[in-house]
């Protein structure tokens, strides 16, 4: 072989592995590049759910602790008695019903749910009030079918307050 064959061969191999290197570093880099996108783009609509929701949180936890109050008066009313029981957690419960549908708007769904136990369980404690149908245990033990279903409201509302909307773990494998 010439000297001059064998120096155009090895060029032209050193060449082709030079540019079968570039290749590769080329894929390679954009491959990466491309993790990087998908990894700004899931980053900021995490940060977009968390602003969302930290926004809401103040709105939500107004009516929320407007509703809780308004239920432990439904409470307190069954615990210490009135003169016009039926009519007056009637009144209270005309006050729920709105907060409830304040509630309801702002969610999410397991408080709307929940909500919706507190005012099922208040009717029912009215109409046994209205039908006398206590054997044997008074208004007082109504008081603890109605506090049930607040302390659930309660534990969906804490929930919801403590949501950073980010149920994906930080780091994908």
């Amino acid at each position: 072989m010439d000297a001059g064959v064998a120096a155009v061969v090895g060029a032209a191999i050193g060449g082709g592995l030079a540019g079968l290197t570039a290749v590769g570093t080329g894929w390679f880099a954009l491959r990466v590049a491309r993790l990087q996108v998908t990894s700004q783009e899931t980053q900021a609509e995490r940060q977009r759910r968390f602003e969302s929701l930290r926004e809401r949180r103040e709105p939500r936890a107004t009516a929320y602790a407007d509703f809780l109050a308004a239920g432990q008066q439904a409470v307190d009313l069954l615990v210490r008695g009135h003169d016009d029981l039926p009519g007056a957690l009637m009144t209270q419960m005309r006050v729920m019903s709105k907060l409830a549908a304040v509630v309801s708007v702002m969610g999410p769904a397991p408080v709307a749910e929940a909500t919706t136990e507190v005012m099922i369980a208040c009717a029912s404690a009215r109409a046994r009030i209205m039908t006398n149908d206590l054997p044997g245990v008074g208004e007082f033990m109504l008081s603890a079918d109605v506090a049930g279903p607040l302390g659930r409201f309660t534990e969906a509302a804490r929930a919801a307050l403590e949501d950073d909307g980010n149920h994906e773990p930080a780091v994908r494998p």
